[in-house]
């Protein structure tokens, strides 16, 4: 009967399901594919769909959100943390990452970016959760990111393997504008499930996915629209 007093959790973003008209197509390395790696297009499904809550509570978080420079995620630790060492080194001359890198515009937009004290945080848009944190170091052309931390779910290379690419993934795309497939897990199987999970993730921000290692990746034709 007391119901009335507990606070009021808001509800999981929900995604539409993926119809099968779309013209989903895989590219193995050659003809018609940009890079080095074999690829789904996606772009049919990600650049289309729309993105809509009918949970007030998450649309007025998202909305307040926008006027966030990210300081409130400074310090912000995991509660079990896993981390990796690495090496992903971007060519950088600019000033150091301090404050808001990327902000999200729309709802289809699913990740806010922020650095504070030469961490990079990366922002679920809708929900304001950290996901990762990318520990970085600058030289005079360069910056390197040197571990990454993310909330641990499962002792997994393929969890490791996500994570990590993830992170290339977003700093490419959304910090330096570039166009790069972004890595599936392997127990995705039908291209509608690819295609959900990739919008569900990255929003319109996604165009190709690919089961490979992303890291290596490189473009070898030119990226039509």
């Amino acid at each position: 009967m007391f119901n009335f007093f507990k606070k009021k959790e808001p509800k999981k973003p929900q995604e539409a399901n993926v119809d099968p008209k779309y013209n989903f197509k895989w590219y193995d390395i050659g003809g018609g594919n940009p890079f080095n790696k074999r690829i789904l297009d996606i772009r049919p499904f990600t650049q289309e769909m729309t993105s809509t809550t009918q949970d007030p509570l998450i649309a007025d978080l998202f909305l307040r959100r926008r006027e966030s420079v990210g300081d409130e995620y400074a310090g912000f630790e995991f509660k079990n943390p896993s981390s990796m060492e690495t090496r992903l080194l971007y060519p950088y001359d600019g000033g150091e990452f301090e404050g808001s890198i990327y902000k999200a515009k729309a709802m289809e937009d699913k990740w806010d970016i922020c650095g504070w004290n030469d961490i990079i945080y990366f922002v679920r848009s809708w929900t304001g959760n950290v996901c990762y944190k990318a520990f970085i170091v600058y030289d005079d052309k360069s910056v390197t990111v040197e571990k990454i931390e993310y909330e641990r779910h499962s002792v997994t290379n393929d969890e490791q393997s996500i994570a990590i690419n993830n992170v290339h993934f977003l700093l490419l795309t959304l910090a330096f504008k570039a166009v790069r497939p972004h890595k599936i897990p392997e127990h995705l199987v039908t291209n509608e499930e690819i295609a959900a999970y990739s919008f569900s993730l990255f929003g319109r921000n996604c165009w190709y996915a690919t089961y490979d290692d992303t890291i290596d990746t490189v473009i070898i034709a030119e990226i039509k629209s």
